[in-house]
């Protein structure tokens, strides 16, 4: 796996653009208009069947890639030190994805009880898996809201994206109460639509603010690949 920053942020940003669950790319320059008329979800909701918690044990110490960058400065608490981000695994089943990706923050400045909050962080785990070769990006189902909402207000897609950010299936979810223990690691996941064309490989960024993996290797369970 080789790391493609700004490569594969550029792709997210021009294919998700945070306003859809799925979304396509045109196919060419005069297709701007089009470029959200077909998508696999746009609703964001999450399905009856969709896992409440699926669980991190048989991946616990798997290792697909591993990135260590300076501690993300957010609106909150300045932090120091270092965040170690793992991306474990990601796994299809018939109509689901779960991405499993873990976090460490080390700060040998601050007390060993020392927390740090996503808000602290500037980190939003909004995972987003994108599928470079079909031009397909992926968001976590959520309970409430939308990614791209049904309406011509601005006011009410914003309002309607702030609720889908907020009921995410993801865990840790944002939260004002939850904080990365300083020199511990904390085991994360999300869970997302299935792609579509069952590619091999997709890039994951674990979350807004967070170093991004390509050529991740998908694996298809429970019968999902045909």
């Amino acid at each position: 796996m080789r790391p493609r920053p700004l490569l594969a942020a550029t792709l997210i940003a021009a294919v998700v653009g945070l306003t859809a669950c799925t979304t396509d790319d045109p196919a060419s320059g005069d297709a701007a208009g089009a470029a959200q008329e077909e998508t696999a979800d746009t609703s964001g909701a999450a399905p009856a069947d969709a896992p409440a918690d699926p669980g991190t044990a048989s991946v616990a110490d798997q290792v697909m890639g591993e990135q260590t960058i300076s501690t993300p400065h957010g609106a909150g608490t300045a932090r120091g030190g270092d965040v170690t981000v793992t991306l474990r695994a990601v796994e299809v089943g018939s109509e689901n994805m779960t991405v499993r990706w873990a976090l460490r923050w080390d700060d040998d400045d601050a007390p060993d009880d020392a927390g740090a909050s996503y808000y602290d962080l500037g980190v939003v785990p909004a995972t987003t898996v994108t599928d470079g070769d079909a031009l397909k990006a992926y968001k976590p189902y959520c309970t409430e809201g939308a990614w791209q909402a049904d309406t011509a207000d601005v006011a009410d897609e914003n309002l309607e994206r702030l609720k889908c950010s907020k009921s995410m299936l993801v865990s840790p979810l944002e939260n004002i109460s939850f904080k990365f223990p300083n020199h511990g690691t904390i085991e994360a996941w999300a869970v997302l639509p299935a792609p579509e064309g069952e590619p091999a490989t997709v890039d994951v960024a674990p979350g807004e603010g967070l170093p991004l993996f390509t050529d991740a290797t998908v694996t298809y369970v429970d019968g999902a690949q045909e």
